[in-house]
């Protein structure tokens, strides 16, 4: 909780405004993550939209990389395949055999074949886009920029219909939301 009270106050002094899942349509949506260089200043933001800790049922996640951030994302078939080596370690309560799923690094062994990449309209900040989208095995992740900001997103149980990306401009409800989680994982730990 020490480190959330040390993120948390990063993110009130830089005020960060990420991109956000409007229509996700799984709740609870919280902070998972977030990078910064020194104490004031926020390189990315991930919100995550669903329940993590199950690998059943929806899960999004939704990055954003601020500009000046270090947005040297790893290819979309590694962003799935690092959310499906995660549910996968969910499922057998491995949190520590593997680390890499849970982190960018280090790079994760990507299968060559069973992804597909179709096109999809997407709606950000209010404006339709078609994007392309790669999929597999019912999971869909996707990449675009968006005022200088590069938004990465991977979705468990696949997007909603017409997935719409709009800017969060309050962080709190996505920290509170998050402190519960966190609170009531511990509960679970006992």
């Amino acid at each position: 909780m020490a480190a959330d009270a040390a993120l948390f106050a990063m993110l009130r002094r830089s005020r960060p405004c990420p991109l956000g899942l409007s229509n996700a349509g799984a709740t609870p949506a919280m902070l998972s993550s977030a990078g910064s260089q020194g104490v004031s200043r926020c390189t990315e933001v991930v919100l995550c939209y669903g329940w993590p800790l199950t690998a059943a049922g929806p899960l999004t996640e939704v990055e954003t990389c601020f500009p000046g951030g270090d947005c040297g994302r790893p290819a979309l078939q590694e962003t799935i395949t690092r959310a499906v080596l995660r549910d996968r370690a969910w499922a057998r309560e491995d949190w520590e055999g593997d680390p890499g799923v849970f982190a960018d690094w280090p790079e994760v062994r990507v299968l060559a074949d069973g992804f597909e990449q179709h096109e999809r309209v997407v709606v950000v900040g209010g404006q339709e886009r078609r994007m392309p989208v790669l999929s597999r095995g019912g999971y869909e992740a996707l990449r675009f920029d968006h005022d200088s900001m590069v938004v990465t997103a991977v979705a468990r149980s696949g997007f909603p219909e017409g997935p719409r990306f709009d800017v969060v401009e309050d962080l709190e409800p996505y920290l509170a939301e998050h402190r519960r989680f966190i609170l009531s994982w511990l509960k679970f730990w006992e």
